[in-house]
């Protein structure tokens, strides 16, 4: 049972705050996926208080430094090795 609590897949998405003009990483596990009327996958994520986990805010200029930091965070308190980013 544990093994396949590893193995599950979580999907992340980068959300970028325009007003404040920081960002947010936010991951779930329930995350439906639903095709456009022209034809695009489009990702549905639930709100942001039944998502597994939401990042605080990062700035652009460390983006990427704790973007890798996080998604070990998000690792071991969700207990999976797929994070898949959408």
């Amino acid at each position: 049972m544990f093994a396949q609590a590893v193995n599950t897949l979580a999907k992340a998405k980068l959300m970028y705050n325009k007003k404040t003009e920081l960002y947010k990483i936010i991951v779930a596990f329930n995350v439906h996926t639903k095709q456009n009327d022209n034809g695009d996958t489009v990702h549905v994520f639930p709100t942001q208080k039944k998502c597994d986990y939401v990042s605080g805010d990062i700035v652009y200029k460390t983006l990427q430094k704790d973007k890798e930091r996080i998604v070990q965070i998000v690792k071991q308190q969700l207990r999976t090795n797929n994070i898949e980013f959408v």
